[in-house]
């Protein structure tokens, strides 16, 4: 017997072994570092005790803050994945302000629909706050792959996390899932459920009495006018608890507006018709929103789709909000959210807060207390109300996003009609079918 050659044989055997179980090593780590998903820090959204993270790291794109979609009522965070040969991959968060009737499941499937996804799997992450998430594939774009998550939230709000993509190149769509999932960190505060008390107090107190008249001239940073904004009530002949609000809104060269609510607070409906226009433009643009059968409230234009918000919640029409305001200087809250609808159909949380006078923009020594109103769609879009020592509102300062600052002082009707004559309009009516 030749031991040296089995010797040789068996180290030999012995080598090649090792090699290839350094392979099978080193290929399992390769799957093991593509598959790793790195995230940023958490990118947090004001006012509603939420914050996530965004895959991060070499060939990741992503914005840099949420951004609100007026289409879907939501505000966004997108993020890309892009290298040359390894294909495309969108990640995208949407906070849905308020959601659509039904379960997880068939939230999903109307997605897919919408995207014409062909869904393969359903499954869950989480116990107290489950997010439930389907696999769908889309057949029409090259079989791209898709991952959709939903996660029902308090208020009506939801949260989706969508991983899309034709080719991960190394990445794997579930692990992107369930590595930002991983990172999301919600702490609901007290302030949501004291706007929905502070905004039932409201109704209730404003079925027994009327809502006051309001008369504002509009001026620019340098102290111009540049407008007027009026409003006066009146009660329904019909014997219901309907409460007539007709508005006026006059910017030179920028905005003319007439519009009308009937509104019953006990019931809380309210139908709402505006028609809008800009002078140096022809045509008018007319929104109407109204409660149909089941309670949802449809919002439509004579320019654009269809919109609709579920059954069973309340928005407060955006023109009720200066005297929710005085509500809410009055309570014992010191913040408050609460959902307002723009005459465009927007829907936009509001943040009310108490701020002391020496901390508000505008400065006047007849200003005893300021109501901040932070729409929560933007940064820099806010409102502060001036009250003097009775709680009577001496005006407000207002910021929009991209332009300067501006004050609308309150005034008298008849100082308005004297300032700007033949373009004060505080009499003519838009009829609303009740």
């Amino acid at each position: 017997m030749d031991t040296e050659k089995i010797k040789r044989y068996s180290l030999a055997e012995v080598a090649l072994l090792m090699i290839f179980m350094s392979g099978l090593l080193i290929a399992g780590l390769i799957v093991k570092l593509r598959a790793r998903v790195f995230l940023s820090d958490p990118i947090a959204l004001p006012g509603f005790g939420l914050s996530v993270s965004m895959p991060s790291g070499p060939g990741w794109e992503r914005m840099p803050a949420w951004q609100y979609e007026d289409a879907e009522n939501s505000m966004t965070l997108v993020g890309q994945f892009h290298r040359p040969g390894r294909g495309k991959t969108e990640v995208r968060w949407r906070f849905v302000f308020s959601t659509a009737d039904g379960s997880e499941r068939e939230l999903l499937e109307r997605q897919a629909q919408k995207i014409g996804a062909v869904i393969q799997s359903f499954d869950r992450i989480g116990q107290d706050c489950p997010l439930v998430y389907a696999r769908m594939l889309i057949p029409s774009a090259a079989r791209d792959e898709v991952y959709m998550g939903v996660m029902r939230l308090d208020a009506n709000r939801s949260l989706e996390f969508l991983v899309r993509s034709s080719e991960l190149g190394g990445l794997h769509g579930e692990n992107v899932l369930k590595s930002a999932v991983g990172s999301i960190q919600y702490r609901p505060g007290q302030e949501t459920a004291d706007g929905r008390a502070l905004m039932e107090a409201f109704l209730q107190s404003r079925s027994q009495r009327p809502l006051a008249d309001e008369a504002f001239l509009i001026k620019d940073a340098a102290g111009e006018n540049r407008g007027y904004y009026h409003t006066w009530h009146s009660m329904s002949s019909n014997g219901r608890q309907h409460r007539r609000m007709q508005i006026r809104q006059f910017e030179y060269d920028l905005l003319k507006l007439k519009s009308e609510i009937w509104l019953d607070p006990l019931e809380k409906e309210y139908r709402w018709k505006t028609d809008l226009s800009n002078p140096r433009a022809e045509g008018t643009v007319v929104y109407e929103i109204v409660p149909d059968e089941s309670g949802s409230f449809l919002v439509t234009c004579n320019a654009k789709e269809v919109k609709t918000f579920p059954a069973g919640q309340f928005f407060l029409p955006e023109p009720l909000l200066t005297e929710l305001a005085r509500a809410f200087l009055q309570s014992e809250y010191d913040g408050a959210i609460v959902d307002v609808l723009a005459a465009r159909g927007q829907l936009v949380p509001v943040h009310l807060t108490k701020l002391s006078p020496d901390k508000a923009k505008a400065k006047s020594e007849a200003v005893a207390s300021v109501i901040r109103m932070d729409f929560l769609y933007h940064p820099d879009s806010y409102e502060e109300l001036l009250f003097d020592a009775s709680q009577n509102l001496l005006g407000k300062f207002e910021q929009q996003p991209g332009r300067r600052g501006r004050i609308w002082d309150a005034v008298s009707t008849e100082s308005l009609r004297q300032i700007f004559q033949n373009d004060f309009d505080g009499n003519a009516t838009v009829p609303v079918a009740l």
